[in-house]
């Protein structure tokens, strides 16, 4: 189905650690229209047999809202679920670099066997040993991991209609506004702040060309607040985000400050390596920005102390800028940027953009 009409796309799901949130969206005459936002907040952070019911009793309850239309769903597998690797290939057709790629895959990742689902992104050319060659970003998928999560949608009612990976995800909802002659060689950097850990995603034009995920994320940041202060983490939590500032000591604020700068200088340091990679690799222009995204990208002092580690200005981004959302969410109110609704964006406009549609 194509969103070019009125008709809305597929319902996105995004699973997250600390919440699940379902969007829709419409497209008619280039204007996008987002149809419908729920935001559901789970109980508790364990990953167990649990969490899934609760997944999915949340999913019935919301579609029987009403609010969205139809039943055809797209989700991502999570950051544990899919390898990435970056290969350097020698230049060959496409349709024999898939065959290539593949038995790379099963050669040279380790734990991905011969029922895992390997797709590639081909990142750009690269000059090396005195011959052009291709570099590819491989991803590779548990064939249990994607049997799981559309077993977990169809429980639910709905109609999975695709399995998404989150590189593509997040850059998705900026695609789109990239110009085909003037953007053709820009080169951005997107951050994925998220509780379990973070991603950084280099895109030249319309195209990705780096992607690499890291452990350090919001979680890390509440145990490193948690251990200097001799707290729980869920009080570390709500102190980093700034609840009950007011009732805190200067002594505490300034322990709390400098424990989250440790970490972020750490996720600082693996961008800095990252664009470097990048840099050296394709011998492209750094870009001017970072745009981070995610749930902890909503955390202003957090983002400021990455520009100062980082060396380029960081900034929180907007993946439903003009999008018509008048309506749209239900009872959770979306902070300003809605750098939160990123990943349920990119999902949610699967079926408008194509260029990133084709290889995910």
């Amino acid at each position: 189905m194509s969103l070019v009409s009125q008709s809305a796309g597929p319902i996105a799901v995004d699973l997250g650690r600390y919440a699940l949130r379902v969007a829709q969206v419409s497209e008619r005459r280039s204007q996008a229209r987002l149809v419908a936002a729920v935001c559901h907040t789970y109980s508790t952070q364990a990953l167990d047999e649990g969490r899934e019911v609760e997944t999915v009793e949340a999913l019935r309850r919301i579609i029987r809202s009403k609010r969205f239309t139809g039943r055809r769903v797209v989700s991502a597998l999570s950051e544990h679920d899919v390898q990435t690797k970056n290969f350097r290939m020698p230049q060959m057709p496409d349709a024999e670099l898939a065959q290539a790629v593949r038995f790379e895959a099963l050669e040279r990742m380790a734990g991905v066997s011969e029922d895992a689902e390997i797709r590639h992104l081909p990142a750009g050319s690269v000059v090396g040993g005195g011959e052009a060659q291709q570099e590819v970003i491989v991803l590779a998928a548990r064939e249990e991991a994607v049997r799981g999560r559309l077993e977990l949608l169809s429980k639910a009612g709905l109609n999975p209609v695709g399995i998404d990976v989150l590189p593509c995800t997040v850059f998705r909802p900026f695609e789109r506004y990239l110009r085909a002659e003037e953007d053709a060689e820009q080169v951005n950097a997107f951050v994925d702040l998220g509780w379990s850990g973070t991603r950084i995603t280099v895109t030249r034009g319309n195209r990705i060309a780096f992607t690499k995920a890291f452990e350090c994320g919001g979680a890390s940041l509440d145990r490193l607040v948690a251990e200097n202060l001799g707290i729980e983490p869920k009080r570390a939590n709500e102190l980093r985000r700034g609840s009950d500032a007011a009732g805190e000591d200067a002594d505490a604020a300034a322990t709390t400050e400098a424990a989250v700068r440790g970490g972020i200088e750490q996720i600082g340091k693996e961008i800095g390596l990252c664009l470097r990679y990048y840099a050296v690799t394709f011998r492209g222009k750094r870009p001017e920005t970072v745009t981070c995204v995610g749930g902890e990208a909503l955390c202003a002092r957090q983002i400021e102390m990455l520009s100062e580690v980082v060396g380029l200005p960081c900034r929180a981004g907007f993946p439903l800028r003009s999008v018509e959302c008048a309506g749209a969410f239900a009872a959770e109110s979306p902070s300003k940027s809605m750098a939160e609704w990123t990943t349920a964006a990119g999902l949610a406009m699967k079926m408008v953009n194509r260029t990133v549609e084709a290889v995910a």
